[in-house]
């Protein structure tokens, strides 16, 4: 009976020795909300955007753009006169930085030192993501253009989303193109503009001057060289097949759309690139543009993030995976399960992780070690709120950022429980410093 005993618990320790601990188990040091701040404002919000030198978060919110510094968690500014904000760039010079309004069809400058708004620029319809690239000076702005059907969230008070083919039931197939404006930030002009197939969604670029930007309705990601593009669109060769110089509509003939703050126009030739046909062979754009395939793992890719380092690309995907791209030469090397409803992706250089925000269900954060450059595990599921689907990391402190409200429902309004509307509770917009 002792030797029976004595092989049971022996075979009992083999079995505990052997087990996995949970994805969600952080042994040492969980992260966590550490902290909320309530900083109030109103309608919807989009990007974050993080100044780790300045210690500041920029928030595109509705019609504004509000500035948070994260050492207090204090509203230290905002930027107004917005139709919607949807995404800020910094430049690297630390003066200045540049806010998308998707409603105007335009792109602001703004001084960082004073918050005042210096330049507006005209994109076209509908810009929303953007690359700073810091060689050419050259500022990317995508404008996504969805089929007119496409109906946005804004009547549910909540942020635009990235899919509209999954709200519509449309299938993949259905033709769209949309555009990349180039500007020129040293004039404050826009010099032409991309024209690419697809729905494209968020942009993202590297320290090699490369831009890539997820394509949501081809499960793809378009890559293209900054360099390569600024050669193009400052030399005007309008004898190549794929280019032209006509500009516009809202911009005047022969002149760019760029307005400096005193509202004079400068007279730049526009150049259209038309890629349109770049996924085929034959097309001179072929020679610019790369398509990194992301199908099967991934599905309407909706955020990108870089890993400079290492030059890996992280894809953010609506069938909750993460899918990891050798940046260099496209190849897919692993995919990680990831909450619902994504929205955002960001990678901590200097600890190899790598945060989802996902909006959807009750709302979580799912963080990826990166042990060696291609060992990646999930570490944690943090749980966070309802349509927290933003995030920005601060490389400096490790910590990271998502925002969201309350919803609430007016209880005096005429009518019976099946007439009750949702709404943000005024006052509820906050900030969530997650941290470990």
């Amino acid at each position: 009976m002792r030797t029976v005993l004595l092989i049971s618990l022996a075979a009992c320790a083999g079995v505990r020795a052997q087990t996995v601990p949970l994805a969600t188990d952080l042994p040492s040091h969980p992260f966590f909300i550490k902290t909320t701040w309530y900083i109030g404002g109103a309608g919807t919000w989009d990007y974050l955007t993080m100044d780790a030198r300045a210690g500041r978060l920029y928030i595109a919110h509705g019609t504004a753009v509000q500035v948070v510094d994260v050492n207090t968690g204090a509203l230290v500014g905002t930027i107004d006169g917005f139709y919607e904000a949807r995404q800020v760039v910094l430049d690297d010079s630390g003066q200045m930085g540049y806010i998308s309004d998707g409603g105007q069809g335009k792109v602001a400058v703004f001084d960082r030192q004073t918050l005042k708004k210096t330049a507006e620029i005209d994109t076209g319809a509908n810009p929303r993501s953007m690359v700073y690239d810091a060689l050419t000076k050259l500022l990317f702005v995508v404008r996504a253009n969805p089929p007119a059907e496409v109906p946005t969230d804004a009547q549910m008070g909540q942020p635009s989303r990235r899919r509209p083919a999954e709200r519509e039931g449309a299938p993949a197939e259905v033709h769209t193109e949309s555009k990349v404006t180039v500007i020129d930030t040293q004039t404050e002009t826009a010099m032409g503009e991309i024209s690419l197939p697809g729905l494209l969604g968020f942009a993202v670029g590297d320290e090699n001057d490369n831009v890539y930007i997820s394509v949501t309705d081809r499960n793809a990601v378009y890559r293209f060289d900054a360099q390569a593009v600024a050669a193009l669109v400052r030399e005007q060769p309008e004898s190549s097949p794929n280019t032209s110089a006509e500009a516009p509509a809202g911009a005047g003939a022969g002149e760019s759309s760029g307005t400096s703050a005193g509202g004079e126009k400068s007279s730049e030739p526009w150049v259209t690139l038309d890629w349109t046909a770049g996924a085929h062979a034959g097309n001179p754009a072929e020679g610019h543009l790369s398509v990194i395939g992301l199908s099967p793992e991934c599905a309407e890719p909706a955020s990108l993030a870089m890993d400079n380092a290492h030059m890996r690309l992280f894809a953010a995907c609506g069938n909750r995976r993460l899918v990891v791209v050798n940046a260099a030469d496209g190849n897919k090397l692993t995919s990680l399960p990831i909450g619902p409803g994504v929205d955002a992706v960001g990678y901590d250089p200097d600890r190899g992780l790598i945060f989802t925000a996902n909006g959807g269900a009750e709302g979580s954060i799912t963080i990826i070690r990166q042990d060696v450059t291609d060992t990646y595990a999930v570490i944690q599921t943090l749980p966070t709120r309802q349509r927290a689907g933003e995030l920005a990391v601060d490389p400096g402190s490790g910590a990271v950022y998502a925002v969201t409200d309350y919803l609430g429902v007016a209880l005096d309004k005429p009518g019976g429980i099946g007439t009750l509307e949702q709404t943000p509770v005024k006052g509820s917009f906050q900030v969530l410093q997650v941290a470990n």
